[in-house]
């Protein structure tokens, strides 16, 4: 008994120093089945859809990438899904043409500039057009999507707003959102509250968190995830 007693305290002690890091991998692996539809907004060079593609049976894949270059890049990295697509514009919640800062690291380009937060990330190569699109006019046939990721430095709450139809009805299973916070982004009319009050009214909560980005102590931006809850 004192040995079953000994092993369940270091067992509470491993779990307890351990428990403030999420397992992102797992985190999917539970709430997610073996094959999946996957909505990747905010692409880049394709490394996160590298990291599901690993885990997981894409059936559909549909990729939001802004930049020409890299969208043309990511057509040999969904050759083995049989219904893609890769959208070569942004998402957000109106259509039309906006300026966009492209950055040096091809990740921080976005349609708002950078605080001074970190110099070796933000510098700008060039500003550009880019047309907007909304979801809920692409997404409007009632898809059952597993899994959305957004990631679009600045433009996640306007990419939600225009995902209202799909989010009402529950056709998006789980969420992973980057919330950015005030010290990121210049120019943002929303912060991470707006997120979680918005998609609460749809049902959706924040259940888990599998990254905070700080500088100087202060929250840059964290990867949230949210799923709908059951109705009782």
């Amino acid at each position: 008994m004192d040995f079953l007693k000994y092993y369940q305290q270091i067992d509470d002690a491993f779990s307890y120093l351990f428990s403030s890091v999420s397992n992102e991998r797992k985190l999917l692996k539970d709430n997610l089945n073996k094959e999946i539809v996957y909505i990747d907004i905010g692409t880049n060079v394709g490394n996160y859809l590298n990291f599901v593609k690993k885990n997981f049976k894409i059936k559909q894949v549909y990729c939001f990438e802004p930049i020409s270059g890299l969208a043309k890049e990511l057509e040999k990295n969904i050759l083995d899904i049989k219904i893609k697509k890769i959208f070569n514009c942004a998402l957000s919640d109106t259509t039309k043409s906006r300026k966009f800062f492209l950055c040096d690291i091809s990740s921080q380009s976005s349609f708002y500039k950078q605080n001074k937060t970190y110099s070796s990330v933000q510098k700008i190569k060039k500003t550009i057009s880019v047309d907007t699109k909304v979801f809920d006019k692409i997404f409007n046939k009632n898809l059952k999507i597993d899994f959305c990721k957004i990631d679009a430095q600045g433009e996640d709450f306007n990419i939600l707003k225009g995902m209202k139809t799909n989010l009402k009805r529950g056709n998006i299973k789980l969420l992973k959102v980057e919330l950015c916070f005030p010290l990121m982004h210049k120019n943002v009319n929303n912060t991470y509250l707006d997120i979680l009050n918005f998609l609460k009214k749809f049902n959706y909560n924040l259940f888990s968190i599998s990254k905070i980005k700080y500088k100087d102590n202060e929250i840059l931006f964290i990867d949230a995830f949210f799923k709908k809850n059951k109705k009782n």
